[in-house]
């Protein structure tokens, strides 16, 4: 395969002609800030409280806030009067009231009070700012970043069993990749093989075969990947779920506490072009005091090496930023799931 990565796409229901091909750089140019439409990972539900909280999550800055009955509401960061910043605002009541004047906006993002006109009146009436849906999910907060395209309700926020199910124990840390393009990552976690190498003399990444073959299994909402020599050695194998979440097994020796592999379910969430969140919520199927002892153990001896890890994935990702480091490249069987991914995203470019 080829370094200049050209995907074919075919809009749906077409049948003349060959597929279009296109360069990838040329494809990941229009998703450098993200898929919009879909929901992405805001922050976890721990990080709002009672004051709204600023974010810039696919390029747009955000205002999150909590409402009267503790429903998270997600607005655009600007105030339909004049601009400024919601997200230095005040929560009152079932509105959220801009810091500047005092233009207040109910859940939906309507204008519901102008002090300075007398509160509710005509004017108001005519003013809003955008919002978004939001949902609050197993500790995440969840937003759904539409677009002017985006018609009716939207589909419904994805709700792993790991996140609800009391059986499943565990945590959610959180990564700000500074100079990681969110598609980068995207692609770190379909990729494997990469793990013997980049993750060599880690706790439990620096085993197993440097030499396999990979295969993808197609899924409803988007596919598995996995090594075909070894099953739960290293990072053997991804669950992907279109556009930006992961179901991962990371094994776990007896010296990491009891509950077997440890789940990971990875949210990816584009900061900007250039900047990339990441959420890990880790879980093992164990409650109790085995939970405690896990936690425990995390807490003394592999929150260090977990970072060993992430640092060294960061730092890996960002090297691929320079030049014509994705123009240039050449392919080979082990990127068999980084070639199902980028078609996944120029099919749904291509569909519009």
């Amino acid at each position: 395969m080829d370094g200049e990565t050209a995907v074919e796409t075919r809009r749906p229901g077409a049948t003349a002609g060959p597929p279009r091909r296109r360069p990838w750089p040329e494809v990941e140019e229009q998703l450098k800030a993200g898929l919009r439409n879909h929901w992405y990972a805001l922050i976890p539900s721990r990080e709002l409280g009672a004051r709204p909280v600023a974010l810039r999550r696919c390029g747009e800055e955000l205002a999150l806030w909590r409402d009267a009955d503790g429903r998270p509401r997600l607005f655009r960061d600007a105030c339909a009067h004049r601009g400024a910043k919601l997200s230095m605002g005040r929560v009152m009541g079932d509105g959220l009231a801009c810091s500047y004047h005092g233009w207040t906006y109910d859940g939906s993002g309507r204008c519901i009070a102008i002090p300075t006109e007398g509160g509710a009146c005509e004017l108001a009436r005519m003013a809003s700012v955008r919002s978004y849906p939001a949902e609050e999910l197993g500790g995440m907060i969840f937003g759904f970043l539409s677009d002017e395209t985006q018609e009716g309700a939207p589909d419904p926020c994805p709700r792993p069993d790991e996140l609800t199910d009391p059986g499943w124990s565990g945590f959610i840390l959180s990564h700000h990749w500074v100079g990681a393009r969110w598609f980068r990552a995207l692609e770190n976690l379909v990729d494997p093989l990469h793990g013997p190498f980049l993750h060599t003399g880690t706790y439990t990444l620096g085993y197993g075969s440097r030499q396999d073959t990979i295969r993808v299994e197609e899924r409803p909402d988007g596919f598995f990947v996995e090594r075909v020599g070894q099953k739960l050695v290293n990072f053997d194998y991804a669950e992907y779920h279109f556009p930006n979440w992961f179901r991962i097994d990371i094994p776990y020796p007896w010296t990491a506490g009891p509950g077997g592999p440890m789940r990971i379910l990875v949210y990816v969430t584009p900061i900007d072009a250039d900047n990339t969140q990441v959420y890990m919520v880790r879980k093992r199927r164990i409650t109790g005091w085995k939970w405690w002892l896990w936690w425990t153990l995390w807490q003394l001896r592999l929150r260090r090496k977990m970072y060993d890890v992430i640092d060294a994935d960061e730092a890996i990702l960002v090297s691929q930023r320079g030049g014509r480091a994705i123009e240039d490249e050449f392919l080979a069987q082990s990127d068999l799931g980084i070639v199902r991914l980028r078609r996944m995203f120029a099919e749904a470019l291509d569909a519009g």
